[in-house]
């Protein structure tokens, strides 16, 4: 619980948390490595659609 207030605060930010964290950390071991650089390259355009964030240049 560091830097949190409250164990509500807390279990609030860890809920929405814990399924984004999941988005970005795929099961390494099953998947090669040319493979694994795909799925995060899908997911990271997934979530800057998703966000609204557009890339530079």
């Amino acid at each position: 619980m560091r830097r949190f207030k409250s164990s509500k605060h807390a279990q609030r930010f860890l809920s929405a948390f814990g399924p984004i964290a999941g988005h970005f950390q795929p099961r390494r071991h099953r998947l090669r490595a040319g493979e694994y650089r795909t799925l995060l390259q899908d997911r990271f355009q997934q979530w800057n659609e998703v966000t609204g964030v557009k890339l530079a240049a």
